[in-house]
């Protein structure tokens, strides 16, 4: 009899030993399956590498001239370059105030603001709103000193009795006049009231 209860000792310490061998060789094969798959996932993408000297988020952006605002930018995103005074700005949306408080509307896709000057360059699916006219181009500039914009591409002018196509167009602010040149191409209907 008293051979039995050795038996059964070692029978335990058999199954305690066999036990923890197996949730050994468990914990290493979770480790090493972890390690893995850390393995195969990629890195975590690096901060947008710029050599701008600010970043920022929903930029705005106020001209005003002698107290009189002249116009507002907003943007997505701005980098904003000090010693070029050049500001890089995403997705844009720019409002120009007329003297008999009117406004011109453009938005564009990418452009560059002179920090200094205050000019403007708008490229990508630009649209604008110059009432009662709407333009779409690819190109265009705005000269602050002179309050004119100019598209340096190909533009499309619709308005209520008219329609043209030319290869550059200018506008003047102050002046309200569109001059078009290039090949100029247009459509006039007659207003019959």
């Amino acid at each position: 009899m008293p051979v039995k209860p050795k038996n059964s000792t070692r029978k335990i310490n058999f199954i305690i030993i066999g036990f923890i061998i197996i949730l050994i060789a468990g914990i290493l094969f979770i480790f090493a399956r972890h390690r893995l798959i850390l393995k195969q996932i990629d890195p975590p993408v690096p901060p947008e590498k710029t050599e701008a000297d600010l970043t920022i988020k929903k930029f705005h952006h106020v001209a005003t001239e002698n107290g009189i605002k002249k116009w507002t930018l907003e943007a997505a995103s701005a980098r904003l370059y000090s010693p070029k005074n050049i500001v890089e700005l995403n997705d844009i949306s720019v409002i120009f105030f007329m003297e008999d408080s009117e406004e011109v509307r453009l938005t564009a896709d990418s452009g560059e603001l002179n920090s200094q000057t205050n000019d403007m360059v708008l490229n990508g699916h630009i649209v604008g709103v110059m009432p009662p006219y709407r333009l779409t181009t690819e190109s265009l500039n705005y000269d602050h000193r002179s309050r004119i914009i100019s598209a340096t591409a190909p533009v499309d002018i619709i308005g209520d009795a008219m329609q043209l196509k030319a290869d550059t167009m200018d506008y003047g602010l102050k002046s309200k006049i569109i001059k078009c040149s290039g090949n100029v191409e247009g459509t006039f209907v007659e207003n019959n009231h």
